[in-house]
């Protein structure tokens, strides 16, 4: 057997436009594991929305306008191609960067691949031990290091936003006091024209 043909696991960014809406679909086969999870890295106020629909069209997991969301079925019933909807339609004018995480392991083809090395006398049973503990708990490990590298990722985003935050206030401080500098100069400069021009200037005698 294929170990590749046990499941499958990825992560991609999305960038969404102010006030538009995306969907992604992932084939899940029945009996499987789908665990998808969705994070707002940056854009805006750090939210967006966020729903999911079954190959039917029927709604699995209600809508959220969040930061951070979570799917978890241990084994879908049914198969065919779900539907992984970002919506950004009410941010008119902030358009937002998503990381969005979708992993699926068919548990059967798990149980399959554990009994065909058992019954070739491949492992040990600590082992094969070994590999039924690692498909009881897959779904809680990928959760777990997901959510620590979306977190990661999130917090370097915003140490790099706040950076350039600090930088571009800077920058326009500076700025203004030159061109507060300037203003000043020019004005004593004019003011002592004034008093100049005021001091030639003699009234006719009667």
């Amino acid at each position: 057997m294929n170990v590749q043909n046990l499941g499958t696991a990825f992560e991609f960014k999305i960038h969404i436009d102010a006030g538009k809406e995306d969907c992604f679909y992932q084939m899940v086969e029945p009996g499987s594991s789908l665990y998808v999870a969705f994070h707002v890295l940056r854009g805006g106020d750090n939210n967006a929305g966020f729903y999911m629909n079954n190959p039917t069209g029927q709604t699995i997991l209600p809508y959220q306008w969040k930061q951070h969301a979570e799917f978890d079925d241990g084994a879908v019933i049914q198969g065919g191609y779900y539907a992984l909807c970002v919506d950004n339609k009410p941010a008119s004018f902030q358009s937002k960067l998503v990381s969005l995480y979708v992993a699926s392991f068919k548990r059967n083809e798990w149980e399959r691949y554990i009994q065909e090395l058992s019954d070739a006398d491949m492992v040990a049973n600590n082992a094969t031990n070994m590999m039924r503990n690692v498909d009881n708990n897959i779904n809680e490990m990928m959760r777990y290091l997901e959510n620590s590298k979306q977190q990661y990722t999130y917090d370097s985003y915003l140490s790099e936003s706040n950076r350039n935050y600090v930088q571009n206030w800077s920058i326009l401080q500076c700025i203004v006091i030159m061109i507060s500098s300037i203003v000043q100069v020019v004005f004593v400069r004019k003011l002592f024209s004034m008093n100049e021009g005021g001091k030639g200037y003699s009234r006719p005698r009667a």
